[in-house]
């Protein structure tokens, strides 16, 4: 090697490293332990190491793995700086990232597969990717990531990248392993895994795990635990191996139960009290901390300006109240998201008196892997996967517990009756979803040319009963609400409202059948020795049905209103309700695409490998379903699509313990899948529904290696920079060029700081510009034992929460240290998350606060947050006979 070569690499190793190329990772060779490893992926079908493969690829390892108690998504994007992980307004609206490609609506840009097999799904209702798996039944062998476009190589979902989860196959040499976790929060983790060879060629594995914990916060109003949860379940692998071909599968079964999150909230609004009336005799709430008032008319003077008073504006004005206080503005949360404890404020169910339920998860899966080596050039590959999940989840959809005021009696005329309005609601809504994957690959070729074929079909079916209800918060007076909204000509329809939920509530059934079907090729031609080039490319076809009915399962279930029946009034004599004919709804989305890729690669010399690639996403459209109400007859959005540009360089060095990966990046992103907020022109009331932005961009260099100083010490280092912004979102042009028939609102406005809801240049919500992690490792032998030791941290600068940029999270950085002692077949490890006890937010969601609205017909805005995890000491142990 020359010294150019390995000055450059050493600078590389020192500054730029990443936790997840682990130096102990297994392979099949025997080394010494201060060599550095070369990890095998099978990302495009083809047997490569990530280190002369054209693309940008983090593995943990199954040491990592077990060292670390990694079990979810969650886990893996805490050790991989690339990839962050946000849960939004229910437990599964679970949205992993990778590279800072947030996403707020639509199908997660990212991928879940295990043994490459698709578990991705997507919720109804809600946004977010479901839950379909649960890792801590799957016996990693390793977790591989994959950055950029992944079409071709995993079929349907990995727009902007995929989290493939590797399994173990059972093992021919008979042994059992039992691993236990115990935390200061009385978590307590075991599982036992029993493998051998039943006969020469046929090998089996049973794994049995249980999974409890009390969580770390209580909630206040009912002294019930938040975040608890436990989980029990049975994994079962079969492994053939023949002369020339062998088979693999995987079942397992899963029986999970969470209580509700520990989620507090930020409020813009809050209703205030009886004092109050004397600085806002209109009785539109008050200023909570942390929030300020926005005009959505650039220019207007907000300084005088009282909360909602805009909306009373005419009645105002004849009073000959002063115009800048009902100037056009409105409340927003504004600058660093702070929180703790005491910002939980979680009802109780009022049919309990206790929490509401949580989530409960039902889950079982099933895989067969068979590969076949037809000649000793071509090698068939089938792989089965089918999936049944049974999802219910019941919480507080509002997460608040205050009373409103009213005053039903008044002073007429001088003072009317009043009351204030608002709502409290459950999130009660049980999904089932059926998924099957049928895939079929034919890979041949040799050194000179290598080729990939592959047919996937893929099926889901999601069966979802929409059981949310909505009742009055306390404190409003409903027959004061009453003769209110007979007053009003677009309210005088409303002739009731609950005061609490039912026990058994009325359902709104909607389903969602995906069927996806598509066939790739991959071809690699060697150009020269060193120089290759790949053609790759997938034909997809995807058709997506649904029906539902047009309930609202918003605040109008709060009134009894009925979507079932319509007035007809030509029936004599006085008309009479009948059916409505549009009650029920089916609807269609088709799209096809074909997505190629493309990249060239060189392999400078023994150390040095550089590639350039070019690939493009496709994410079909859809129905919005996250609306409030089952009606799939409107709410259509278009597919997006991507392009994505990268070059990168890797140096791999046995002679210096060293390795090395540099890549830089453009994406250009069309047509983002985007909510926005619409004001109907007949009733002045806001609803939520999805478009698609105009153009989106990310730029972005990341740098991953990993540095072996010597037998003891291992160093390693990871930094990702990330530009993500929306280029071309003007809400207003997609609202005009939309059959819609709805204005823009004043959200839209107040937020982009324009007429327009241009949000134009600013940075994607939840998309952090820098993300590093750095670990430090250290192993010594004491006699016939090995101690070791790890610091491990990682960086996040600050996210906007909204797409205006006002509010966000602030940067974080975060430690943990373990330290470990182990012999020939057993280990334990001492751990501390999170050590310094760093309490910033570090996951949130622009939501509103139905729970008060102030003109009776505008919610505020209002940020809900999840608590981080306290610092927390634990011990995991395992032992092997």
């Amino acid at each position: 090697m020359n010294k150019k070569t390995k000055l450059s690499l050493l600078i590389s190793s020192i500054l730029l490293a990443q936790g997840s190329y682990a130096a102990d990772a297994e392979t099949d060779a025997t080394v010494d332990e201060a060599d550095i490893e070369r990890i095998t992926v099978t990302t495009r079908q083809l047997e490569e190491t990530i280190e002369k493969i054209p693309l940008s690829i983090s593995v943990l390892n199954a040491e990592e793995i077990s060292k670390k108690g990694i079990s979810n998504t969650e886990d893996v994007s805490k050790y991989i700086s690339s990839v962050s992980f946000d849960i939004g307004a229910a437990p599964n609206d679970t949205r992993p990232a990778i590279r800072g490609l947030t996403t707020e609506r639509g199908r997660p840009n990212v991928a879940i597969l295990v043994d490459g097999i698709d578990v991705s799904s997507e919720s109804m209702t809600l946004a977010g990717g479901g839950m379909t798996a649960n890792m801590r039944l799957l016996d990693l062998q390793q977790v591989e990531v994959v950055k950029g476009p992944q079409s071709v190589n995993y079929g349907r979902s990995a727009f902007a990248g995929a989290i493939n989860y590797v399994t173990k196959k059972p093992s021919f040499e008979f042994g059992t392993k039992i691993d236990v976790n115990w935390d200061e929060n009385e978590t307590y983790e075991g599982s036992i895994r029993i493998e051998g060879g039943l006969t020469e060629n046929f090998a089996a594995s049973l794994k049995v795990s249980s999974w409890t914990t009390d969580g770390y916060y209580e909630n206040p109003n009912t002294g019930g635990e938040l975040g608890d949860g436990e989980s029990a379940g049975a994994a079962l692998g079969l492994y053939y191996v023949g002369n020339d071909w062998s088979a693999y599968f995987r079942g397992e079964y899963s029986d999970e139960e969470y209580g509700p999150r520990a989620v507090g909230v930020k409020h813009t609004l809050l209703p205030g009290g009886f004092q109050d009336l004397a600085t806002n005799f209109m009785g539109t709430g008050v200023l909570a901390e942390g929030a300020e008032m926005l005009p959505y008319i650039p220019g207007t003077d907000c300084s005088m300006a009282m909360p909602y008073w805009d909306s009373f504006a005419g009645f105002l004005s004849q009073m000959g109240i002063p115009e800048g206080m009902y100037a056009a503005c409105r409340p927003f949360y504004v600058g660093k998201v702070e929180g703790n404890e005491s910002d939980i404020d979680q009802s109780p169910d009022p049919r309990t008196g206790k929490d509401f339920a949580g989530t409960d998860v039902e889950n079982t899966r099933a895989s067969l892997i068979v590969d076949w080596d037809i000649s000793d050039d071509i090698t068939f590959i089938s792989s089965t996967g089918f999936t049944n999940n049974d999802t219910s989840v019941v919480e507080d959809f509002d997460l608040t517990n205050f009373s409103l005021i009213s005053d039903p009696v008044g002073m007429p005329p001088f003072s009317p009756p009043f009351t204030q309005y608002g709502m409290q609601a459950d999130s009660w809504t049980e999904y089932e979803v059926d998924q099957l994957s049928q895939e079929f690959k034919l890979i041949g070729g040799d050194d000179s040319l290598s080729w990939v074929v592959s047919a996937l079909y893929w099926d889901e079916s999601m069966d979802t009963a929409f059981n949310s209800q909505w009742w009055m918060r306390e404190g409003v007076h409903v027959p004061t609400l009453l003769a209110m909204f007979q007053q009003n000509p677009f309210t005088s329809f409303i002739t009731a409202a609950n005061t609490g939920p039912h026990d058994d509530p009325r359902t709104t059934p909607m389903t969602r059948d995906t069927e996806h079907w598509s066939v790739a090729a991959l071809i690699k031609y060697a150009i020269t020795e060193d120089i290759h080039l790949t053609v790759e490319g997938r034909y997809i076809d995807e058709t997506i049905d649904y029906t539902g009915q047009s309930d609202d399962r918003g605040f109008l279930t709060a009134h009894e209103i009925d979507f079932s029946m319509i007035y007809d009034p030509t029936i004599p004599p006085f008309g009479a309700m009948v059916e409505n004919p549009n009650y029920n709804h089916k609807n269609s989305v088709s799209d096809d695409e074909f997505v190629p890729r493309f990249s060239l690669d060189w392999q400078v010399n023994d150390t040095v490998f550089t590639y350039a690639s070019a690939a493009k996403g496709f994410k079909p459209g859809g129905i919005s379903t996250t609306d409030g109400n089952g009606d799939v007859s409107t709410g259509e959005y278009k597919p997006e699509t991507m392009w994505a540009y990268e070059i990168g360089t890797k140096a791999f060095s046995v002679e210096n313990n060293a390795m090395v990966s540099l890549a830089a990046f453009y994406w250009d992103y069309t047509d983002q899948q985007v909510p926005f907020t619409i004001t109907d022109p007949m009733t002045g009331m806001a609803g939520n529904s999805i478009l698609n932005a105009g153009e989106t961009s990310v730029t972005g260099v990341e740098l991953e290696s990993t540095w072996i100083i010597n037998d003891n010490w291992t160093w390693s280092l990871g930094y990702l920079y990330s530009d993500a912004k929306y280029d071309d979102f003007n809400v207003a042009e997609v609202i005009a060029a939309s059959d819609t028939g709805a204005r823009l609102s004043t959200v839209d406005m107040a937020l982009a700081g324009n007429i327009e809801g241009d949000y134009s240049d600013n940075r994607l919500p939840l998309s952090a510009e820098h993300s590093a992690t750095t670990s430090i490792k250290y192993n010594t032998e004491i006699g016939e034992l090995n101690l070791f030791g790890e610091v491990f941290g990682q960086y996040r600068s600050k996210r906007y929460v909204d797409a205006g940029n006002h509010a966000y999270l602030p940067e974080y950085d975060e430690w943990d240290v373990n330290i470990g002692l182990e012999g020939d077949n057993w280990s334990v490890i001492a751990y501390v998350e999170n050590v310094f006890d760093d309490d910033k937010i570090k996951s949130a969601l622009r939501n509103v606060n139905y729970g008060f609205f102030p003109d009776g017909q505008s919610v505020p805005s209002m940020i809900s947050f999840n608590l981080p995890q306290p610092r927390t000491a634990g011990v995991r142990a395992s032992i092997s006979f």
